[in-house]
């Protein structure tokens, strides 16, 4: 038999995944694909308390935020155009007053905060070692928000400053929350092709030579998963790109959870798994008359499927 493409195999986890899990996503735009998929398929999970972060520095802000239940301030905020943002935050945490966008920020922190109290496993998807400095406040930027680019001073993180600041927020989460916290680390597919493609690769491989040491430093307590393996070697064919040709599209997302869940997930989690999946798609169901006999043995269907996935999971 003649092999037409190059397999990526991930090795099976030391630890797995269950729907008893609490699960945290942090990271890139990639973060918020699969965690569409983990809450299609009925998992616990709290995604990107501060929306979608690139790189390291940035998230481990995020992540000691949410540990601390350190809150943001007036001084945190910069107006840009009509609204007022945070320097570590995505564009979506912005208010037309200084209020309000403390009062959107501010809340997500206590939510999250509750949720990283139940959690054991925080996946974390690092997207670009490039940062973003605001030199007038010397304030590290998760996200430029329209500002001038004259006022914004550009810098790769090292190795180094990756695993350092990784590791403090980690085990801060270790100290503080959970002890026997799991991460699961990946890069993301989506290649950063503003920053020109001699940077963006440059920037994945300061990421990837990290998150390998990393790994040897956690000892057990955290893997990688290969989901930038898996596109760049597997899914190489642009078929699997949206039309921008760079961020993957809905079959490549779907390729990579198929291949997480052989890595995480037991047999009995994959068969939860579908009973879900049949749960999500029959509740997202739009009939032509609520009120005919058929709908109304859809949703009758529709209630025995839920008990079902109750007794499921009381195995």
């Amino acid at each position: 038999m003649i092999n037409l493409y190059t397999e990526v195999k991930p090795e099976e986890s030391g630890f797995k995944i269950n729907h008893k899990s609490h699960i945290m996503l942090i990271g890139s735009c990639f973060t918020d694909e699969i965690g569409e998929r983990f809450a299609i398929h009925g998992f616990n999970i709290g995604k990107n308390p501060f929306g979608i972060l690139y790189n390291p520095a940035s998230i481990a802000i995020c992540l000691n935020r949410i540990t601390d239940k350190e809150y943001f301030d007036k001084k945190d905020l910069i107006k840009s155009g009509e609204y007022f943002y945070a320097f570590s935050c995505h564009g979506d945490y912005r208010g037309e007053t200084e209020e309000q966008c403390l009062e959107k920020i501010n809340r997500s922190i206590d939510e999250n905060h509750e949720f990283l109290k139940t959690t054991d496993t925080i996946i974390i998807t690092l997207g670009s070692a490039w940062t973003y400095r605001y030199k007038p406040a010397d304030y590290l930027m998760g996200n430029c928000h329209k500002i001038d680019s004259k006022l914004i001073e550009r810098r790769m993180l090292t190795v180094e400053q990756t695993v350092q600041c990784m590791m403090q927020a980690t085990e801060n989460v270790k100290q503080k929350i959970n002890s026997d916290m799991r991460f699961i680390f990946t890069l993301s597919p989506v290649r950063h092709w503003r920053e020109g493609w001699h940077d963006n690769a440059v920037s994945k491989a300061v990421l990837y030579l990290a998150v390998d040491k990393m790994i040897k430093e956690f000892c057990g307590n955290a893997a990688y998963f290969p989901s930038y393996d898996i596109v760049t070697d597997e899914l190489r064919d642009y078929r699997f790109y949206e039309r921008d040709l760079l961020h993957v599209n809905q079959l490549a997302v779907d390729c990579i959870w198929e291949k997480f869940s052989d890595t995480y997930f037991s047999e009995k989690t994959k068969y939860v798994n579908g009973e879900y999946r049949k749960l999500w798609l029959m509740k997202n169901h739009r009939p032509l008359n609520p009120s005919s006999e058929a709908y109304g043995k859809h949703k009758q269907k529709t209630a025995e499927t839920e008990a079902k996935i109750q007794s499921l999971q009381d195995w």
